[in-house]
């Protein structure tokens, strides 16, 4: 469904790795760098709505601080609803962040896809020529560091079990000159990106048996995955806000600062030593990306000592309005009239010459 797609993205990677005569990691680099600009306007968007939502921080803050030592949940989701309702009145949605997230998903599952299937993707082979190809890796004496594809099951394995940028390596060690299949049209495996760097294999997972330098390849994803969450909220933080009860509600992104590298570090040692790579470049380029960002576009920061006038600013407002209604005019309804629907009693008419009003009748007001 999605195979043309996958043949622009293939293609692309084709074309980068050509300009570095065939060097695949160099043009992953040009590829992260081509994708960090294409979702650009995305990035900026997702900091204009960081920008909005500090605007609204102080005021938030002094709604919080009004039930500030009270903890019971009725109490809470009074908070929690004036705040939202704060939030609808001045235009912030906080899902909006979250869509330029949701839009890169599909685009990241596509470009992982092609990355880890090079032969699928990059050469356009099928995925019965995939498994022919690995059938006559496996009997020309070449092995898989994950020990899942083998000769007595090659015929019904899935492709996805396959880790094609370990297959790409041994088809270069084989030559591509020397694959033959019958029936298969094979020309395109001259597309096949060069993946030795370094005297190391890029297509082989990292291990430390044997030790090569491939190994600080995961190491140096899970830093900088960590490096830019911590970057990240420290350039857009805001003093004010760092209050024991926000401290606390940051608890889970604390969290996902173990967890996001530690996730990182087992998955560069599950795959292919390229994947890592690529998320050191997605990692890097992110870093800078919101680096100049930040200093582009800054959010509003606040101090305790705005913070504290703007809450001595809404008691005086507070305050005014009391008084303000407490002058105003008090009006009662007149459906039944009474001596307490009036602040002054109106005068009695008045229905003979001297002027003498009878008891009971009133002039009612004209509305």
């Amino acid at each position: 469904m999605f195979d043309w797609l996958y043949e622009i993205i293939g293609t692309m990677l084709y074309w980068f790795s050509s300009l570095f005569k065939g060097q695949y990691v160099f043009g992953l680099l040009i590829y992260a760098l081509l994708f960090k600009l294409l979702f650009l306007p995305f990035s900026i968007k997702q900091q204009k709505n960081q920008i909005k939502m500090a605007e609204l921080t102080p005021k938030i803050e002094l709604i919080k601080a009004k039930y500030r030592g009270r903890t019971d949940q009725v109490t809470m989701q009074k908070q929690q609803q004036e705040i939202m309702e704060f939030q609808q009145k001045e235009g912030y949605n906080p899902m909006a962040g979250c869509l330029p997230l949701l839009l890169q998903m599909p685009i990241i599952i596509f470009l992982y896809n092609v990355i880890r299937n090079p032969v699928s993707h990059i050469c356009r082979i099928t995925d019965d020529g995939v498994r022919a190809i690995t059938k006559l890796m496996l009997n020309a004496g070449y092995t898989f560091d994950k020990d899942v594809v083998n000769l007595s099951n090659i015929d019904s394995i899935k492709i996805k079990s396959i880790d094609q940028i370990q297959l790409a390596s041994h088809i270069h060690d084989y030559g591509i000159d020397n694959i033959s299949l019958e029936g298969m049209d094979l020309s395109y495996l001259h597309r096949l990106p060069e993946l030795d760097l370094f005297g190391s294999n890029l297509g082989s997972v990292p291990s430390f048996n044997p030790l090569t330098w491939l190994v600080i390849v995961p190491v140096i994803a899970a830093a900088l995955t960590w490096l830019s969450m911590w970057l990240t909220r420290k350039w857009n933080a805001n003093p004010a806000t760092q209050t024991p009860e926000n401290a606390q509600a940051n608890n889970p992104l604390k969290m996902m600062d173990l967890m996001m590298p530690a996730m990182t570090l087992f998955m560069a040692f599950s795959f292919s030593s390229l994947m890592g790579i690529y998320w050191i470049y997605q990692s890097a380029l992110g870093i800078l990306q919101t680096f100049i960002i930040s200093r582009a576009m800054p959010l509003p920061k606040y101090s305790e000592e705005d913070l504290k006038e703007m809450r001595k600013a809404q008691k005086e407002a507070e305050k005014a309005a009391r008084s303000a209604a407490k002058s105003a005019p008090k009006y009662r309804s007149l459906h039944y009239i009474d001596d307490e629907d009036y602040d002054t009693l109106p005068e009695l008419k008045s229905d003979d010459k001297n002027g003498k009003k009878p008891t009971g009748e009133m002039d009612i007001p004209e509305i």
